[in-house]
């Protein structure tokens, strides 16, 4: 695969971006504990459909530190992106906290996007009352012992607790591949600000309703309640949306399974054409 990373400025910030491949644009979006390289695997196989770009948020990798942590400084981080890339608009896909980002990029400048793949999103801002609540007894299951190590400067045990809940057992973490516990354990310094980040885009069900672009939301068949809950509430409010359940499968199934990601994803970008 040849590959190209370049950095670009991006609202006063460095903002790596790699691309590769020729084809119609794609870009894919990183989640917690991760960078662009993320997605090496997954763009080898990407890349001789699309041409794809991969950037590294801001506080994330080799990107600039600098300014918010936050789910619209990232979704407008990607916007100024876009206008410096050299293509119109792209395909959107992303995973995790880059499945809260796409989605609210996407509703913010709809107009950039030919279609919108969230895998496995977090944000519970399209929940109702009640499934805030259930939503919140999960999570407080699942960052609770996060936020005490993250707060007691216990940065490598709290990555660890962090994959832990995000695999859905204990232990999760040191069973990975020591390739992505160190990629996980390299972006440590990311976790107290995404913990204590205050951004709140608007998610209502209103907005929500408006966007017509082709969706798809990704969830795995065995993933924590609280994704599961987030993608039933997203998928029930944008217009035709398109649902994928992944047999056997959790919240971290598209570093688990690369090959099984990249036939979904093709196979549904395919759909679109």
């Amino acid at each position: 695969m040849q590959s190209q990373t370049h950095t670009f400025i991006v609202n006063d910030s460095p903002l790596p971006c790699l691309q590769a491949g020729s084809g119609e644009p794609l870009l894919l979006i990183h989640g917690a504990l991760a960078n662009h390289t993320l997605w090496l695997e997954h763009i080898e196989q990407l890349s001789r459909h699309y041409t794809v770009y991969a950037p590294t948020l801001r506080h994330f990798g080799e990107a600039g530190k600098n300014g918010p942590f936050g789910l619209e400084t990232h979704a407008i981080d990607l916007l100024a992106l876009l206008e410096q890339l050299p293509c119109g608009p792209v395909h959107l896909a992303g995973w995790s906290y880059g499945a809260d980002v796409a989605l609210t990029a996407a509703l913010m400048a709809p107009e950039q996007f030919i279609s919108l793949y969230l895998v496995e999103p977090g944000c519970p801002g399209a929940l109702d009352e009640q499934g805030i609540a259930a939503f919140m007894a999960d999570a407080g299951a699942m960052f609770g012992p996060v936020f005490g190590q993250v707060g007691e400067g216990l940065l490598q045990e709290a990555v660890a607790t962090l994959i832990d809940g995000s695999g859905g057992y204990a232990g999760y973490f040191a069973a990975q591949p020591l390739k992505w516990q160190q990629a996980q354990l390299a972006e440590a310094d990311s976790l107290p600000k995404q913990l204590s980040q205050s951004e709140r885009p608007d998610w209502s069900l209103g907005r929500l309703a408006i966007l017509n672009m082709p969706t798809c939301i990704v969830q795995g068949a065995d993933t924590r309640a609280l994704f599961a809950q987030v993608c039933e509430a997203i998928g029930n409010a944008i217009p035709a949306c398109d649902r994928l359940q992944v047999p056997h499968a959790g919240h971290l199934y598209p570093i688990e399974q690369p090959a099984l990601f990249v036939q979904h994803l093709q196979r549904w970008l395919e759909q679109q054409a």
